[in-house]
This record gives C-alpha cells, structure tokens and sequence, in this order.
C-alpha cells in the first residue's frame, strides 16, 4: 500500500502564492469557539502560507505521493510554482474524488455534525447550506470553506482511506471543536515523536524562563530542508532531492502504516522499541540519566558526546539504520537559525512580518 496522504487544494494555493507573490502581508480568518459561541479571530496570513508549507515539504519528502482532489485543483497548478516540479514527476497527483458523489456526501454530513459543537456553528452552517442550494452563495464564507470544505475532505480520507493533512485554519478549527482526526497515521505518529524529543533537547539546551521566550519549535524536516536551500525557489527542489536520501526511512513508514491497518501487533511493537531506543537514546545524550546510572555530557560546538554507561549494544543500534535517521532529525537543528533564513529567503529579515513568523513558532 503507498505511503500517501491527501492534501487540500486550499493549502497548495496558499503555498503557491507565497513563492509566487510572497508573504502576504494581510490577515485571514480563524474561527474560534468560546461561551458556546463561534467567531473569527485574526491571525497573519503569513503564518498560514508558513505552516502550510511546513506541511507540505515534510509530506513532500516522506510520503509516496500527494493526492488532492482534481475538481479544485485549478486553484494552484496552473501557476508558475515550484509545486509544479512535484506534479512532473507524480508526487502530487490529481485524483477525481468527487467522481462518485454519493460515496463522500453521507460521511460529510455526519463529520458536519461532530464539528458544529456549539447552536451558533449548526445555525450558521445550516445558512449556508441553504443558501447555497438557492444561489449558490454562501452567506458566511470563511465558515463554509474551513467547516463544510474541511469535513468533505475528511470524508474523502475515510472513504478512500488515506491519511489527511489539512489546511492549517481547518486543523484549528478541528482542535477547537473538539473533532479529532484518526490516529492510525505514521508520520503523523512519527512527526510527534520527533516533535517531543526536539522539545526535549531545545530545553536542555537553552532553558526555560518565565520572563524570557522560549524555543523556536518547527518540524524536523523543514529545518533540513531550509539549510540545504539557498533561496525559496530551492525549498521544493530540496524537498524532492532529500526523497532520494529519506527511501529507506519511507519504507520504513510504509511498514508502520501496513502494520497498523493489519492491526499487526507483533511488528508494532518491534516499531515501538526502535522508537523507545531512540527516546532512551536522546534523554541520555542530552544528560538525562537515572540516579543509580548517572550520564555525563560535554558539549562542544553543536556536537555532544556521551560517556556510555547505557547498554552498549543499543548506542550501537541508534548510531545506524533508522534509529540514526530519527537522531539526525532530533538532532538536526533547534529551528531558531532556520526561521530566520526563511524569513530572510521572503525579504522578511526584522520587518514586523518577519517578527510574527518568528513568534508563532515560539513555544514558552
């Protein structure tokens, strides 16, 4: 079974736009819910185009392919963006969901159903669902495209069964309603993980304070990704380069995806202790040993070295195969140069633009 995952046609718009014209330097809409009431929050759409693309290149490199549905996606693929150079050679694919109606329609209303937590979501969806019928408007369209465009798409994953990555002002509105996309993803998993121990290590490294920021937290793979790049037309380019270098670790994602929907229980936990190793791995790398087997640490210039105290035979296996991967992702970066060179690559450097970017990848 491929590795792959569907896309909204909403964020490679987005993104296309952000090589095209640059960070857009406007606000977008995100639908907050509080008191039993919704409304909408602004927020940049420059940090939007910003996660959507996080988004992307990380699928970019560790899934088979990118599939988005075909009826929308003139939206982006008639642009001159470097998404195109993933569309030539079939990582991001046209599929015609839509072809067979019926099959996504059911799903969606009851999806709808979950989503609308609160009587003023149900009433304004039931607005625009009204209204549509008659003219074929919406009277509440920031609502429509995140609520009613969101849950056809996850209607699409569950009946074609592939994984989705949303668009980031839906994935907040799926956290804000309380409406929880399947577990049963990989990398989803995997990125997690990844996400945790590179908490872990920011912390040790530079601290946490009440008064002061904290660390700049983005995905492992855009990090890698922008400094192998020297400008923004290369961060696809870069993407697709690092597919050859990542195979090994996409099959190994494949067979953790298999596993999970045989419901493989033998092979998921051999999965489990690779990625237990690793986690056992950073905490002592980075100096988090137990009283009675205390862990040294001298740290040099980005290098950390260890005295073993552990079990050899498992520093051994996280020095090669995917466990080494994984390390190399953890370790590969902290995010806050990254961010920056990215900000620079958009002619963002110390503008107010620059500075939001920055800060909402800030974790206190």
């Amino acid at each position: 079974m491929a590795q792959g995952i569907i896309a909204d046609n909403w964020s490679l718009q987005d993104i296309s736009t952000l090589f095209i014209e640059g960070l857009e330097n406007d606000k977008a809409g995100e639908i907050v819910l509080s008191d039993g009431a919704h409304s909408y929050r602004p927020i940049s759409s420059a940090i939007i185009q910003t996660e959507a693309l996080f988004d992307f290149l990380t699928d970019l490199v560790l899934r088979d392919e990118i599939l988005v549905e075909e009826k929308f996606s003139f939206a982006w693929d008639e642009t001159d963006s470097p998404i195109s150079k993933a569309q030539a050679i079939g990582v991001v694919r046209s599929y015609p969901f839509l072809s067979e109606p019926e099959k996504i329609s059911g799903p969606r209303d009851r999806i709808v159903e979950y989503m609308c937590s609160t009587d003023s979501l149900r009433i304004a969806h039931q607005e625009n669902v009204d209204q549509w019928e008659a003219t074929r408007q919406t009277p509440h369209p920031i609502l429509s495209s995140t609520l009613w465009g969101g849950a056809g798409m996850c209607a699409r994953s569950f009946v074609y069964e592939k994984s989705y990555t949303p668009h980031p002002l839906r994935k907040r509105l799926f956290l804000n309603s309380g409406f929880m996309l399947p577990a049963d993803d990989a990398l989803h998993q995997v990125n997690t993980f990844l996400e945790d121990k590179k908490v872990s290590v920011t912390k040790k490294i530079f601290g946490n304070n009440a008064l002061f920021s904290g660390y700049i937290n983005i995905p492992a793979l855009p990090i890698r990704i922008i400094q192998e790049s020297n400008s923004a037309d290369q961060l696809v380019s870069t993407a697709l380069e690092l597919r050859r270098d990542f195979q090994a670790f996409r099959d190994w994602l494949k067979m953790f995806q298999n596993a999970m929907a045989d419901d493989d229980t033998a092979s998921l936990l051999k999965i489990r202790k690779q990625l237990d190793s690793v986690s056992q791995y950073v905490d002592k790398k980075i100096g988090f040993g137990s009283s009675n087997n205390p862990v040294t640490m001298e740290a040099g210039i980005g290098i950390f070295k260890i005295a073993m105290q552990a079990n050899p035979i498992e520093y051994l296996k996280n020095q090669f195969g995917i466990r080494a991967t994984l390390n190399k992702l953890i370790f590969g970066g902290s995010g806050k140069s990254e961010i920056r060179k990215f900000v620079t690559m958009f002619g963002e450097r110390g503008s107010k633009l620059g500075y939001e970017i920055e800060r909402s990848f800030t974790q206190s």
